[in-house]
């Protein structure tokens, strides 16, 4: 399943007004290899994000992770906390 969707179900949100979002945790959101070209597309979308945390995703690369200018911090923790 997609991060989008997984979001929209832990916080069960509309995530459509994303422009305000400056701090986006997926925390054990979703056990993924990878960002997917839809997860990116998704991600895109927030356009004033500084701070995203990946930890515990299961990610082995960022490769897919886009380019957001005002991102500042990515925490990604790929091992037991």
């Amino acid at each position: 399943m997609a991060l989008e969707e997984k979001l929209k179900a832990r916080y069960k949100e509309d995530l459509n007004e994303v422009d305000d979002v400056s701090e986006l945790i997926l925390d054990e959101l979703v056990k993924i290899d990878k960002i997917s070209d839809s997860d990116k597309k998704f991600l895109e979308r927030f356009k004033s994000l500084s701070s995203i945390s990946l930890n515990l995703l299961g990610l082995s690369t960022v490769q897919n992770l886009p380019w957001i200018p005002t991102l500042k911090m990515v925490r990604l923790h790929v091992g037991p906390l």
